[in-house]
């Protein structure tokens, strides 16, 4: 060490003196030296520990007691001119590089055993304010990045994950959550072939109290909704689309493309536990004013009448009570058809009125108005202002022993004669003519006389009208 004055060979048990200090016997007060040129100012090549010994090969104590900022450790270096990359400060085990303090104020550390962060090797790498992460990268370019003022940025591939366990590494959990990038402004939940759920939180006490809404694979099937547990309340799902300016409706596209497959365009099944009569298993509003619902027991109520001046049907068809061919109720492009077995009826107040007037079909060509044992009336208006001004023809049946056809009227209405025409024939009628049981008046053209005939079991009576 030529930097003693007493030669290249020094005994620290009595060293000789040391600039202008003469130190005590194995300790020194004051230690300066200023190596040659390019020399090793201060090497130790033989430190060796065996056995159970854990010295140190530096220790270094002190005591501060000082008003001042001191620096325990200080190395100044005059950088007149140097590479790059020098190190102030570099610390290696078996000579592969472990930590680094680069000249321009940049931290690397590796714990790879493949060397100090560069253009080849893995490792972390304090850049003024940022921190880069580099694996593997012949191009030096960083997989993670901490940037300041820009946020953390991944490389392509690389995901934010999460294990199973308290620590980070695998040793102690399996990752089982992961965030990756799946293209330019897509971002992506995914592992494997594992379903995924993505939970937005109202509120959360505990994994057993909460308010929250999920969207979620289950069991093939996407899911989007609201869950509530214990104290949390089950808060209702919308879709707040905004106001509008042109047309942008609610759209629901498929494809259907199976000729044996029946599908099913839209869904709702509700399991009705308990609910009020009127609920609702559909509402189409406008301004908060219900203008289309479904009850849940299948009631179809509109806002307004179906006619045409609201609602045209133009080739479409509706029909009831059954599929098309089996329906008790048609209506399309050729009429209103009603089954066989079914009847137009009407109540004496609203549609939820006691039915009190029916019209059937009683056989081909036949239509019927009854009601059980309730005697009927038909009624042929000549003239209608309201149920007290009135011109009308009944066909009677509720006169107590007889039936009637009776010319009436009421109000202003006139009082009109009752007229039966009578039939012309060049003869006098014969019992073929008139149904047994029934009369005609009868005109014979050859003689110009009009008579009463009635037919009583196939024998032909008359009375001369003069």
């Amino acid at each position: 060490m030529g930097f003693f004055g007493g030669g290249a060979s020094v005994d620290l048990a009595s060293p000789p003196a040391i600039g202008n200090t003469t130190p005590n016997t194995g300790a020194f007060t004051t230690l300066s030296f200023a190596p040659a040129a390019n020399t090793t100012g201060l090497s130790s090549s033989s430190y060796s520990l065996t056995g159970s010994n854990a010295q140190s090969l530096v220790s270094l104590t002190g005591t501060w007691n000082t008003t001042g900022t001191p620096t325990a450790v200080l190395l100044n270096i005059t950088d007149t001119a140097s590479n790059a990359s020098s190190i102030l400060m570099g610390m290696q085990i078996g000579g592969a590089n472990r930590f680094q303090f680069l000249k321009d104020g940049r931290l690397r550390f590796n714990v790879s055993g493949t060397g100090i962060l560069n253009s080849s090797n893995s490792g972390i790498e304090f850049v003024g304010d940022d921190v880069g992460i580099r694996q593997n990268n012949s191009t030096g370019a960083y997989k993670v990045y901490f940037a300041n003022a820009v946020g953390l940025r991944l490389g392509n591939n690389y995901y934010l994950g999460w294990s199973n366990g308290a620590y980070a590494d695998n040793s102690f959990g399996t990752i089982d959550l992961t965030i990756l990038r799946d293209g330019a402004d897509a971002l992506a939940q995914r592992r494997s072939t594992n379903a995924q759920t993505f939970r937005l939180y109202n509120t959360f006490t505990d994994a057993s109290n909460y308010e929250r809404g999920f969207f979620r694979w289950n069991t093939n099937v996407l899911e989007i909704g609201a869950e509530a547990a214990g104290t949390g309340t089950q808060r209702q799902l919308r879709f707040p689309l905004g106001t509008v300016t042109a047309s942008t409706p609610l759209s629901i596209t498929q494809t259907w493309n199976s000729a044996g497959v029946t599908f099913t365009g839209l869904q709702l099944n509700a399991t009705d536990t308990a609910s009020a009569s009127g609920s609702l298993l559909m509402d189409l509003q406008v301004g908060g004013s219900s203008k289309f619902s479904i009850t849940k027991g299948g009631k179809v109520s509109a806002s307004q009448d179906i006619n045409s001046s609201t609602y045209v049907f133009a080739t479409s068809e509706v029909y009831a009570g059954g599929a098309l061919g089996s329906s008790q109720f048609y209506a399309g492009s050729s009429g209103i058809n009603l089954g066989s077995g079914t009847f137009l009826s009407w109540t004496n107040g609203n549609s939820l009125g006691t039915r009190d007037t029916f019209l059937y079909r009683d056989a081909a060509n036949i239509v019927a108005q009854r009601n059980s044992t309730n005697a009927q009336t038909f009624r042929l208006y000549r003239t209608f202002t309201d149920a007290s001004n009135y011109e009308r023809l009944g066909f009677i049946a509720t006169r107590t022993t007889r039936f009637a056809i009776a010319a009436e009227n009421a109000g202003t209405g006139a009082a009109r004669s009752l007229e039966i025409s009578f039939y012309t024939s060049a003869s006098d009628p014969a019992s073929t003519d008139i149904t047994d049981g029934c009369f005609s008046v009868w005109k014979n053209s050859g003689t110009g006389t009009i008579k009463l005939w009635a037919n009583d079991g196939g024998t032909m009576k008359s009375v001369a009208l003069a």
